[in-house]
Order: structure tokens, then C-alpha cells, then sequence
């Protein structure tokens, strides 16, 4: 075995590394549920925030005076 087989056999493990991790990411169907809440995990903070000072959470629209 030589240092091009060697490289070959890498690629290969990389090109299956790579389209478990495609496959896990889209191709399963009870992830999406979790990936949005934790997409949605920095503005969970920023509500808490806000109800703790007593301001309103940014979705109502204003009264014009």
C-alpha cells in the first residue's frame, strides 16, 4: 500500500463522513422539531429580558401620539 491508496481510502471515509452527516441533518424527520428550537434559543433570552424589565416583547405595534 502506498501513499496514493492511502489518500484514496481517506477521501472515500470522508465522502461517507460527509453524507452520514447530510443525511442526519435533512433525511431524518424528528429533527427538524428539535433544530427549531434551537434555532430559536437566542431570542428565548431576549424575551425573558424583556418581560423582566416590564417592557413589551417587540410584537405589538405602537400607538402613534
Amino acid at each position: 500500500m502506498d501513499i496514493n491508496d492511502l489518500r484514496s481510502l481517506v477521501t472515500v471515509v470522508f465522502l461517507v463522513t460527509f453524507l452520514g452527516i447530510v443525511w442526519w441533518a435533512y433525511g431524518l424527520k424528528g429533527n427538524k422539531k428539535r433544530f427549531e428550537e434551537a434555532a430559536n434559543l437566542p431570542f428565548a433570552d431576549e424575551e425573558v429580558d424583556r418581560a423582566e424589565l416590564g417592557l413589551s416583547s417587540g410584537n405589538e405595534k405602537r400607538k402613534i401620539s
